[in-house]
């Protein structure tokens, strides 16, 4: 049984909400996108909260069928221990990622004023220039899909209507953006993306400071994860103010099994 959005028991299961992976609940309840499923909504002993390639897992892996789970198909889980032989049941291919937390600290590197002068708020006009970038930027899997940046948020016209994207323009190209890819109550995680044709120019970095100033000026904490491996990511964190407060273990599982 899936549940309505609405009713998602984040207040019982997800308090208080801490940097990482579980502000997804939040988000599922603010924006609108992704839901939830539940061995009873009325006394749930199995949670499962998903948006885009994210999910949680939380309560009893014995009240979830693996059968229920591969519906949900492949993804990033956030879960503990216990769930694992539940996953190595559902599907082929489990691998752990350690990722890095970071919240917002210090003051950012500074940006040349220029560069800074080309990041503006994207707004539902810039659809089309999302599904270019997603192209350009090799950030979607196959010709069609959204770049990953927007999976959280339905796809580029969600992101581009969010309120919650900024985007620097080399002319008529977006050439780079920094997104709340999750939105919660007290969090905004931000995710970044920048065209290979226009890395080192300071763009991801005056994005990223945009996304910091809108997120303060909503009451709400930036954060930022970023995999342990992947040292440029956590390079721009760090030249963005950011310091690392934790780490957490995700796994991306899939395909399915065949029953």
């Amino acid at each position: 049984m899936t549940a309505p959005v609405a009713a998602l028991p984040s207040t019982d299961w997800f308090t208080p909400e801490r940097p990482g992976a579980t502000v997804l609940a939040s988000h599922v309840d603010r924006s609108g996108h992704g839901g939830w499923w539940a061995d009873d909504p009325g006394a749930v002993g199995a949670l499962l909260v998903h948006c885009g390639p994210e999910r949680l897992l939380r309560g009893d892996p014995a009240r979830l069928d693996p059968a229920v789970l591969a519906g949900f198909g492949r993804g990033q889980f956030h879960t503990p221990d216990r769930f694992l032989p539940l996953l190595g049941r559902t599907f082929t291919h489990i691998t752990p990622w350690v990722r890095v937390v970071y919240v917002e600290r210090e003051r950012p590197r500074p940006v040349s004023p220029h560069i800074a002068g080309w990041v503006r708020p994207l707004g539902p006009d810039d659809r089309g220039r999302l599904d270019r970038f997603a192209l350009r930027g090799g950030g979607a899997a196959r010709s069609g899909e959204p770049h990953w940046t927007a999976g959280t948020w339905g796809g580029h016209r969600g992101i581009a209507a969010s309120g919650f994207s900024w985007g620097a323009f080399v002319g008529p190209y977006l050439a780079s953006l920094a997104c709340g890819y999750l939105v919660g109550r007290d969090h905004l995680e931000i995710a970044v993306a920048t065209d290979p044709a226009f890395r080192r120019l300071d763009l991801a970095l005056a994005c990223v400071r945009s996304a910091v100033v809108a997120a303060h000026a909503r009451g709400l904490t930036p954060t930022w994860c970023a995999p342990e491996s992947n040292l440029a990511s956590r390079a721009l964190a760090e030249a963005a103010g950011f310091r690392a407060v934790g780490r957490e273990v995700v796994y991306w599982v899939g395909p399915t099994r065949s029953w």
